[in-house]
């Protein structure tokens, strides 16, 4: 850019906030010099990738001097000599609103110590901090200007010590938590809670199984909570993680879980969403799979009798039109189940599943009584052969037989034939209207696989 004309070299080269983004990753002494001297009394920015010792510089002998000066710092490393680097930072850095450290434990085989004494264990502006297989005393730690927090260790860390952490910093926005937890017999919540009053969004990774946290915390502001528990086998092992629960007690404390009127379920995943936010549950393959009553019910005491709008499927990925592609599969015991839990459900989408067992679940009668009474739009997204064409003449028959009829079922599909256009036409005998769309995908459902930092 200095190539360009005289003009623009003259802007560049006495600019001083265009030389604050240092990358020592390259190692250029030189380079890292004459950032620092066009950089004026500038607030610096500073990224560092260690791979081994020999990395240290010209780290150090930039960083150190300047510590007064930071403003961002960022270190990942794949080498353990991270801790001796951190040692030599025993300066205050009262500028400091962002540091980020990212270990590699698959390199360094432990968690990494982040030791009190850095920055004298005060930075009065930090505004954001992520520890990634970091260990640390918390208790050591306090950050009133704090807003955002990402932690992530391998080895065992205390609640309470996360407790008091939150009692220090009462303007915490987000939270990202991913810790291991031995499974613990449950236990009475509290007296006292942390009153987090600025928190919007909180994420606990393997650690909603104990609800120990959760149950420390009143989040009257939190719109978007997102809980992953998880087991692989029936016995607890150091991978093992049980599902989500949520204590009754913390009903009150957690708005997001109340007032619950939609919900998206998918294979290994469930959200629901209200007034107060989204409340997110994930689980692996073999923890919850099938869409049935224990789904809904087993994240107790959440209330899902209100839920008016439903979703099943699959993300976009998943559902992309394919040859090979895997439908969700269901049993007729477990959609009857699952009908017969949410009783006021008024909008159901399919995305993606086999359809027969829900259209003859939607047709059924017990005791002359039909499920999902309320039922009023049903909208199908359709690849290939996976609408079942007459179970759906069948259920839509049947409801209105007894009075129940579906206002409106919409079919979405790729490039459908003449003769499945021709079969679908026989449904506007038994609905109100039947409405086609074309060529159009699946919207993105609801993850927990995001990054926090997109989250």
């Amino acid at each position: 850019m200095t190539h360009v004309c005289q003009s623009w070299r003259n802007v560049l080269l006495s600019t001083p906030s265009l030389w604050t983004q240092i990358d020592l990753s390259a190692r250029k002494a030189k380079q890292a010099k004459g950032f620092l001297g066009r950089s004026g009394n500038q607030l610096l920015d500073i990224y560092q990738s260690f791979n081994a010792r020999r990395g240290m510089e010209p780290f150090l002998s930039t960083t150190l001097p300047n510590i007064h000066r930071l403003r961002w710092l960022k270190i990942e490393t794949f080498s353990a000599d991270l801790e001796h680097v951190l040692a030599r930072f025993t300066e205050s850095a009262p500028e400091l609103k962002y540091l980020y450290f990212r270990n590699n434990p698959s390199r360094t085989r432990r968690d990494m110590e982040l030791r009190n004494t850095i920055f004298e264990g005060r930075l009065p502006k930090l505004t954001s901090l992520s520890l990634f297989y970091f260990r640390t005393d918390f208790c050591d730690f306090n950050f009133l200007s704090l807003t955002r927090l990402e932690f992530t260790a391998g080895t065992i860390t205390s609640v309470q010590d996360l407790k008091s952490f939150f009692e220090r910093c009462p303007s915490l926005e987000l939270v990202y938590i991913c810790l291991n937890y031995l499974p613990k017999p449950p236990t009475a919540p509290p007296k006292e809670r942390v009153r987090l009053a600025a928190l919007k969004k909180l994420r606990l990774d393997k650690t909603a199984c104990t609800g120990d946290l959760l149950d420390h915390l009143i989040l009257p502001t939190c719109t978007e909570v997102i809980l992953d528990g998880r087991y692989i086998d029936d016995e607890f092992n150091q991978r093992s993680f049980p599902m989500p629960r949520i204590h009754p007690s913390s009903i009150d404390h957690l708005p997001v879980t109340r007032g619950i009127t939609k919900a998206v379920v998918m294979p290994h995943s469930c959200v629901f969403s209200g007034p107060n936010g989204n409340l997110r549950f994930w689980c692996l393959d073999n923890t919850y799979g099938n869409f049935d009553a224990e789904f809904f019910t087993s994240f107790s005491p959440i209330s899902v009798s209100e839920i008016t709008e439903l979703w099943i499927g699959r993300s976009r990925i998943e559902s992309y039109p394919h040859p090979s592609c895997a439908y969700w599969r269901q049993t007729p015991a477990g959609t009857h189940g699952a009908f017969g839990v949410l009783k006021k459900v008024e909008d159901l989408t399919i995305v993606n599943c086999e359809t027969e067992h829900f259209f003859t679940m939607l047709g059924s009668t017990v005791d002359d009584s039909i499920l999902l009474l309320g039922l009023q739009r049903l909208t199908v997204y359709v690849w290939y052969t996976v609408l079942d064409v007459p179970a759906l003449i069948r259920c839509a028959k049947a409801r209105k037989e007894h009075s129940r009829p579906l206002l409106e079922v919409t079919i979405v599909w790729e490039e459908p034939g003449a003769d499945f256009v021709q079969e679908v036409e026989s449904l506007r005998e038994f609905v109100g209207e039947v409405i086609y769309r074309i060529g159009e995908l699946a919207p993105e459902l609801p993850s927990t696989d995001e990054s926090f930092e997109t989250w």
